[in-house]
């Protein structure tokens, strides 16, 4: 199978394939779908009065809407089936993608706290004026889902730009932990015509990879020959 690697020299190698991204869209566009079919199938719920039911050895007052009950049912089960299978795949993936299925649960709550607010300033029958029943539960609802929203969102002062950001600052630290990672290895007794082919042979594919530049590249090609500052 053919597989993408993310390669990073100093934290190590990640693999993952296309069917993993496969599955992870596929966890998307069906986490996707099961928060809109809970979100239409309460509408339809409250569009008859908010409640309603099927089957039973009762007489039923009022029926619910066709395919409701399979939808809301359908919905709530597949919220966790395609919510595991995006956040395990989104896992393998690396970076933010395993974490935005934490989303679902303000997308969940807020909208359905949306309809609760809603339904409750214009009901189905106006006559009744503000439904309280209904405004305080979407209050809560929207509560529920707005407070893990905000508390997931950056810090301003997290993502201010600093002085260590400068790019500057960024060339003296890969500087620095260059000659650490060189000083290191002559310490470990580098020195054999063999070891020094090889060390400069990855230092010549990190120069063609772009992870350093022409200056930092003959730096550490002195420092493994042995000649200029460590």
């Amino acid at each position: 199978m053919v597989t993408i690697a993310l390669v990073n020299p100093l934290d190590g190698q990640r693999r993952y394939g296309p069917m993993d991204v496969a599955l992870y869209l596929l966890g998307v566009a069906g986490l996707s779908t099961c928060l809109t079919l809970v979100f239409l199938g309460m509408r339809a719920v409250m569009n008859v009065g908010g409640f309603c039911a099927e089957g039973g050895p009762y007489v039923i007052e009022t029926h619910c809407p066709d395919g409701v009950p399979l939808v809301m049912i359908g919905g709530i089960f597949g919220l966790f089936l395609f919510g595991g299978l995006m956040g395990w795949k989104g896992s393998q993936l690396g970076g933010p993608w395993g974490a935005l299925v934490l989303l679902a649960w303000p997308v969940l709550f807020i909208s359905l706290g949306w309809n609760f607010l809603e339904y409750a300033i214009r009901p189905p029958a106006p006559e009744y004026g503000i439904v309280w029943g209904w405004l305080i539960p979407g209050v809560i609802f929207v509560v529920m889902g707005a407070v893990p929203l905000l508390a997931m969102l950056p810090s301003r002062a997290a993502s201010r730009p600093t002085a260590a950001d400068s790019p500057a600052a960024l060339r003296a630290a890969r500087s620095r932990l260059l000659n650490d990672l060189v000083r290191s290895a002559h310490d470990r007794g580098w020195g054999g015509t063999e070891d020094v082919v090889s060390k400069l042979e990855r230092l010549a594919a990190l120069h063609r990879a772009g992870s350093l530049d022409d200056a930092e590249f003959e730096q550490a090609k002195r420092a493994v020959l042995g000649g200029g500052d460590r």
